[in-house]
């Protein structure tokens, strides 16, 4: 794993003013088989970042062109490329398969102790998790000890010599851990990722998983719904991101919305204001609101529609936690260890990959 001091040109200011300015400038490129043939800029980029560790590693060339590329080319294995206002600042390689290999990782200096690192090895693992009964690195005997605290907290325990000295100068260790023993680290270590990393329009930091018949929920995800309309609910929600969670028959997360506004008032006012956008008639509000003296309407924002939908089962499978479906709405700001909190932070990385966040102010 080269972790090169070379230093990249241009990067100015505080770390902190760069990574959370008020629009985020934080983006990661993955690339895959069509970077590959395709000879992309991403590629270019990702060569170049490789290129700069040929004075540790002399053969590091040779390896991008007959390793990486067709590797690339083969679906066994997938680069990134992290980049700061389109400046490269670091870059990773895995190789996919039964023994799943970290390849390479290298961030630049200025942004190392940000957690690229953890996310890094969570976007990582969560990739090689399909195939893989392990995961290993090798990594120079420095490293090992200067991060041992690191890798230790993933599982990869130990450090033995390796079989092949791929750098100048320094002893080469090799790490291996089971993957299932890896993926409960990163289990452990989402609930830590939210505040600060989101992958690509999906939150990692969502407050309430929200149940409701696939119907309504379809017509939120196909823009013919713009209200939800709940007999009990609070004003505290308002601003928050949710996930959507469609009942039986489907059993499934959906996707997720922004509650923009809340307002609660008597079933005639509300359906006065908010009735056309509900996505229901006037009949099937009024058997829903029975002799409720009050209704909420929630208005939705930033809708983001899943893929697919991921069902219950499949995400309870992933997080190794049998999951119970929630009643009407979940809180899951109550308990950072709560299972619905890393089943929402899945369901995100199912769909994208990560992307740095704004704090909340």
């Amino acid at each position: 794993m080269a972790q090169s001091k070379r230093r990249t040109k241009h990067l100015k200011g505080d770390l902190t003013e760069l990574l959370f300015a008020p629009t985020p400038s934080f983006r990661i490129l993955e690339l895959g088989e069509n970077d590959a043939r395709e000879q992309t800029d991403g590629l270019n980029v990702l060569r170049g970042l490789l290129l700069a560790n040929e004075s540790m590693y002399p053969e590091i060339g040779r390896w991008y062109s007959d390793k990486v590329v067709p590797g690339l080319k083969s679906y066994e294995r997938v680069a990134y490329v992290a980049f700061e206002n389109e400046t490269p600042i670091a870059s990773a390689v895995l190789k996919r398969g039964e023994h799943a290999k970290f390849c390479h990782l290298r961030i630049h200096e200025n942004f190392r102790d940000l957690d690229l690192g953890q996310m890094f090895f969570t976007q990582m693992t969560f990739e090689a998790r399909g195939l893989a009964k392990d995961i290993h690195f090798t990594l120079p005997e420095g490293l090992w000890y200067e991060k041992e605290e690191f890798f230790r907290s993933f599982g990869f325990t130990a450090a033995a010599k390796a079989s092949h000295q791929y750098r100048i100068g320094e002893t080469e260790l090799s790490c291996s851990a089971p993957l299932p023993l890896v993926w409960s680290r990163v289990l452990e270590k989402l609930p830590r990722l939210l505040d600060k990393f989101s992958p690509g329009g999906y939150s990692l930091s969502n407050k309430l998983v929200m149940s409701m018949r696939p119907e309504y929920a379809d017509r939120i995800f196909s823009r013919h719904k713009r209200v939800e309309f709940r007999k009990k609910f609070s004003l505290k929600w308002r601003g928050c991101r949710a996930v959507v969670y469609g009942t039986q028959p489907l059993g499934s997360l959906m996707g997720e919305v922004t509650m923009r506004n809340i307002t609660c008032d008597t079933p005639n006012a509300i359906w006065e204001h908010f009735g056309a956008m509900g996505g229901c008639s006037h009949q099937e509000f009024a058997a829903y609101v029975g002799s409720s003296p009050s209704v909420y309407a929630i208005e939705l924002s930033d809708v983001t529609p899943y893929i697919s939908p991921i069902g219950l089962s499949q995400v309870s499978h992933l997080i190794n936690e049998d999951l119970r479906p929630p009643q009407s709405f979940r809180d899951v700001r109550i308990d950072a260890n709560d299972a619905w909190v890393r089943a929402v932070s899945v369901a995100g990385l199912l769909h994208s990959r990560f992307s740095i966040s704004r704090p909340t102010l």
